[in-house]
């Protein structure tokens, strides 16, 4: 009977040391997944914010030379619309951004603790109450 029990611990102990390696694998996919994450924040905030101001420029532009005139109702309109969009990338891109890098962080803190519990070997004990 302790025979039995102690090739048992040690199975499950061997499978215990083999999902500990796959959560490595995991853990680097979801760090590949969340920077790819933030760099499309990134460009969508970097683009959004650019379009913004382009727009921004040409809207007063029209304004300030027509002067008491009334501009084109179509170029306002697109001007209007140019702004809007850019305003609709930001609010996109930077929710974006901001969640890919508070995500890869959290990872990368895990990560680093996992590392630090564990020896040479690899192997390690944690215990949290």
């Amino acid at each position: 009977m302790k025979k039995l029990i102690t090739i048992c611990f040690f199975v499950f102990f061997v499978l215990s040391l083999n999902a500990q390696s796959k959560n490595s694998l995991v853990f680097g996919d979801a760090v590949g997944k969340y920077k790819k994450m933030q760099k499309t924040g990134a460009v969508l905030s970097i683009i959004g914010g650019a379009t913004f101001i382009a727009g921004n420029i040409m809207y007063r532009k029209i304004y300030n030379d027509f002067g008491i005139n009334e501009p084109p109702g179509d170029r306002v309109k697109t001007y209007r619309q140019v702004m809007l969009g850019g305003v609709g990338l930001l609010a996109v891109g930077v929710p974006i951004w901001t969640i890919g890098r508070v995500k890869e962080r959290h990872i990368e803190i895990g990560l680093v603790r996992f590392n630090r519990l564990t020896s040479a070997n690899g192997i390690g004990l944690k215990i949290s109450f």
